[in-house]
């Protein structure tokens, strides 16, 4: 079972390098291409999508192993303020970078680009053995 979860967790933090990794290179031509309102959609629109992703992981990883003292309060302050940076982070895509389209696609493809290259690399170890 600690082989398992350990193994979970090397996915799940080559997923946020990858991630990473992916926001820096992507950032490159959208700064050279929208300036400063791309840098801003990109940044916020990646950072909503790194809160959800965690914030998924978060819940799933609760639901497979419940905690034995669940204390409501916690739960309920922890989920307004994920909503109120998730709110803040949309707020600021929205109106300081003006949507600006490839940047915010960009953004949102953060963790799709993560889970990519997490699949290709398993790929490759698994035909290499």
């Amino acid at each position: 079972m600690a082989e398992t979860s350990d193994a979970t967790a090397d996915v799940l933090r080559r997923i946020r390098w990858i991630s990473a990794g992916a926001y820096v290179v992507l950032l490159i031509p959208v700064v050279i291409k929208s300036g400063f309102q791309g840098f801003i959609g990109l940044t916020c629109a990646a950072a909503v999508n790194i809160i959800s992703f965690l914030w998924l992981e978060q819940i799933v990883g609760s639901v497979l192993q419940p905690s034995p003292r669940l204390r409501a309060w916690k739960v309920v302050l922890r989920t307004l303020m994920r909503y109120a940076l998730l709110g803040a982070a949309l707020a600021v895509t929205i109106i300081v970078a003006r949507l600006n389209a490839v940047s915010v696609l960009l953004g949102f493809s953060i963790v799709v680009v993560g889970i990519i290259g997490e699949a290709l690399y398993s790929m490759y170890r698994s035909l290499s053995n």
